[in-house]
């Protein structure tokens, strides 16, 4: 499989991006989320991205929410890297994961919005549940 090249990396600091962070509404329950509002990083496959959300505990940065907004299924094949080991589909609604070391990657498709996540294992399924 290629190598996907995550535009942040998670572990890193709050300080790496904290000038490019807008606040918003906490998804999880004690994680801060921000917004990047920064142009170098919204990006995603070389695609741009609608939104990109930083979860962070304690300035570390735990999980990623790329959105894609308004896409076609075809935007979707397009952009989805991710192998398909653990699929679900219903209703215009799939998840494909693909597990990198400590970390999972879940790319879901849900009414024409595309969300590519990652975070660590432990986090993924409260932030896959989120996007229900």
């Amino acid at each position: 499989m290629k190598q996907i090249d995550m535009p942040f990396k998670l572990g890193m600091q709050y300080d790496n991006w904290e000038f490019d962070l807008e606040v918003i509404q906490d998804r999880i329950e004690y994680y801060d989320s921000y917004k990047y509002v920064g142009t170098e990083l919204n990006k995603f496959l070389s695609k741009h991205a609608d939104e990109t959300e930083l979860l962070f505990s304690l300035d570390i940065l735990e999980a990623v929410v790329i959105t894609f907004a308004d896409k076609s299924s075809q935007f979707y094949k397009s952009i989805n890297l991710i192998t398909t080991r653990n699929k679900e589909e219903k209703h215009h609604f799939c998840i494909e994961e693909f597990t990198k070391f400590d970390a999972q990657i879940s790319c879901i498709y849900k009414s024409k919005n595309i969300y590519i996540i990652y975070a660590s294992n432990s986090l993924i399924k409260e932030l896959v549940g989120s996007i229900r």
